[in-house]
């Protein structure tokens, strides 16, 4: 009898499935055999309001120049083109990077969460997250092996008088983290957004206590009340910060397009990291999502994305207070994707699932 398991690393054996992934299997295999569902497992983009003429646009008005250079292998840090578009979007949110240095297209955020993995975390090192978070930075993180040192989030992000707390109690044991991971604005899975108060003041651990703080912000742009919130990327002064976004809230998921925006000794080692998983990002994407920049394509989606994520909280929110029961709460999301339930007690929510 031939026995799989024997040939698994150590790590090959904890590639399981999450409970969540399992419910989101379960709902595609209910809509591929025709069953007239609402998804509501992830979060998925609106697929009525993909780009899709302007993508065939800017393919069809390609120069010849352009399709050898996307169908060739490119950089391990991305095109300068789509590096160049995306430092002068960033530079919108008040976040400064040299697109010849300080930037590097990763095939999603997803990639840059595993790239950052690998260039800094080893078998114990300190990690601090929030509770909750997102649940795929957990895995990247654990694939490594460090401790986690879990922070409640409130109503106003990550909780910096417990992290303040949690750091003091590290430091008392002889212990400094490596990384803080949040995600500060529109959080997954809370949607709540960080207070500028208290991204200050996470910097200010960040520097007493010596650690990184990784910014994953693939939400910030959908913000339903003004300007996005102020990325802590943009408050760093001293380049502790690593900040990361995506495409695919914004654009498109399919286009695999994420980017992270680092000191250049970190680019430097990631842009390494990354030619050892997959050499490059492919051409197409990189081509195509420098284009949208360049025509201003990407801003009119993401205020196409806003006002259908505001119309589809408001619609969620009203149908919640006509059917929850009185026992359960929620927030009121300004922005994001996500709008977190707190079910009475006594409700087993996995059962539900």
């Amino acid at each position: 009898m031939f026995d799989a398991d024997r040939f698994y690393s150590r790590l090959g054996e904890t590639f399981k499935p999450g409970v969540l992934t399992q419910v989101v299997l379960a709902a595609f295999e209910l809509m591929r055999q025709g069953k007239k569902i609402i998804s509501l497992t992830g979060g998925s983009y609106d697929p009525s309001s993909l780009p899709i003429e302007q993508i065939k646009t800017v393919f069809a008005e390609a120069p010849a120049e352009a399709w050898q250079e996307m169908l060739q292998y490119g950089s391990n840090v991305g095109s300068g083109k789509l590096r160049a578009e995306l430092s002068r979007f960033m530079a919108e949110a008040g976040v400064e990077a040299d697109p010849q240095s300080e930037v590097i297209v990763t095939t999603g955020s997803q990639q840059a969460l595993d790239l950052i993995s690998r260039l800094f975390i080893n078998p114990g090192d300190i990690v601090v997250v929030g509770s909750p978070t997102y649940l795929q930075a957990l895995s990247a993180f654990r694939q490594f092996g460090p401790e986690f040192c879990v922070v409640p989030v409130d109503r106003d992000g990550m909780d910096t008088d417990a992290l303040e707390a949690e750091l003091r109690r590290l430091a008392s044991e002889g212990k400094t983290p490596k990384l803080l991971y949040t995600v500060p604005s529109f959080q997954n899975p809370t949607s709540t957004v960080l207070t500028r108060e208290r991204r200050l003041r996470m910097l200010e651990l960040a520097e007493e206590f010596d650690f990184l703080i990784v910014e994953d912000n693939p939400y910030g742009y959908i913000s339903f009340e003004g300007a996005m919130p102020t990325p802590i990327k943009a408050l760093d002064k001293s380049g502790r910060v690593i900040y990361m976004s995506t495409f695919s809230k914004i654009v498109s998921p399919g286009l695999r397009i994420g980017w992270v925006a680092a000191r250049k000794e970190f680019v430097t080692k990631m842009a390494v990291a990354k030619g050892n998983v997959d050499i490059c990002t492919d051409g197409l994407s990189q081509y195509v999502a420098a284009e949208l920049l360049r025509r201003g394509v990407v801003g009119e989606q993401i205020l196409k994305m806003i006002d259908i994520y505001r119309r589809k909280r408001d619609l969620m929110l009203e149908a919640m207070e006509a059917h929850f029961p009185e026992e359960a709460k929620w927030n009121e999301p300004k922005g994001g994707l996500f709008l977190w339930v707190k079910m009475p007690e006594g409700v087993d929510t996995s059962k539900m699932l």
